[in-house]
């Protein structure tokens, strides 16, 4: 991986896990203003640098229909497998028709987030454990006298 800015790593893994919460409580990705073309109805939720293992960096936008990585667009109902590793900021797409495709980055844990709740409408892939703790309500404190 190449080297990144420590507080891009923390902001990145605390991004997924306030997302993965969210997902996980019913809540959905809020759309960004978009950088790129759209199709009608589709939106945004982001764009950010990654490291395409055995490639280069490219740049990442993630839509509610395709994930696009440099030159290349994934139609979302074309993945057939998302393995994420939150703890090494990389997740593996399975692709039908393209193989499997590697990334990694401070944004990517959140992007793995972005995508299974798109595709499974679930903050993790189907069979996997909930990786992170969701957020929590602090609890409030009775006093009896």
């Amino acid at each position: 991986m190449s080297v990144y800015d420590p507080g891009q790593l923390l902001a990145g893994y605390r991004s997924m896990s306030m997302l993965a919460g969210l997902v996980e409580r019913g809540g959905r990705p809020a759309a960004v203003s978009p950088t790129v073309p759209l199709w009608a109805g589709e939106k945004q939720y982001g764009w950010f640098p990654v490291d395409v293992v055995g490639g280069d960096r490219r740049l990442a936008v993630v839509t509610n229909r395709r994930l696009l990585l440099g030159d290349e667009s994934f139609m979302l109902r074309s993945v057939t497998g998302l393995r994420p590793r939150p703890d090494e900021w990389a997740l593996a797409l399975d692709v039908r028709g393209h193989g499997t495709t590697e990334f990694i980055g401070p944004w990517v844990p959140w992007l793995g987030v972005v995508l299974c709740a798109e595709i499974y409408g679930a903050a993790w892939p189907p069979g996997y454990a909930r990786m992170i703790p969701a957020p929590r309500r602090a609890k409030r404190l009775v006093t009896i006298q």
